[in-house]
């Protein structure tokens, strides 16, 4: 046990220091003075930056604590705290994020679209692609609109499934003419 550790605590700390400062970058450019600082999660580069940083190497776990900002491909999330479990694992990964609220935006450029949302938890499963917003969770495109409880927007397949709370409805409005417009 005591080598498993001995060899896992050099690739925790060099996963570490590979995290950057990206703020709205997808990707940072790399320079003679400034490595690129990055990591790849599901092959696609995600960059993470925050006040403070915590690593647990037994369980496995990455805590970012005040002002977080994750980057991954036109998908952003910005948070007070941020988990990130299993991250050897690509099957399990999960991003967690904590605030009051949490923001969350989707850029999708060949559909010249974006996708915001914001709620007290969203919890970014990186095998699903699934977004998961909880509590207080509303989703904007353009003009349409959704609260609810509990929202899960699919990445990849561009759909929503709200749910609402305990004696709680799930509130929507939209616009037939945008609708139409973003299937074209």
């Amino acid at each position: 046990m005591r080598s498993h550790k001995q060899v896992i605590f050099p690739l925790f700390l060099l996963l570490s220091f590979s995290f950057g400062c990206f703020a709205d970058e997808p990707v940072m450019q790399s320079s003679p003075t400034t490595p690129e600082q990055k990591t790849l999660i599901n092959n696609k580069p995600i960059a993470i930056d925050a006040d403070n940083q915590q690593i647990d190497i037994d369980k496995n776990v990455i805590t970012f604590i005040g002002n977080v900002n994750i980057v991954q491909e036109g998908l952003t999330i910005k948070a007070d705290k941020v988990v990130i479990t299993d991250m050897q694992d690509s099957a399990k990964q999960k991003i967690t994020a904590y605030g009051k609220p949490v923001h969350f935006k989707q850029v999708i450029p060949e559909k010249k679209m974006v996708v915001t949302g914001h709620s007290l938890q969203v919890i970014y499963n990186v095998k699903q692609n699934t977004v998961l917003l909880q509590g207080k969770a509303e989703l904007f495109q353009q003009d349409n609109h959704i609260v609810s409880e509990l929202i899960t927007y699919y990445v990849d397949r561009e759909q929503i499934d709200a749910k609402p709370g305990k004696n709680g409805r799930v509130k929507t409005t939209i616009y037939p003419n945008q609708v139409k417009e973003i299937n074209k």
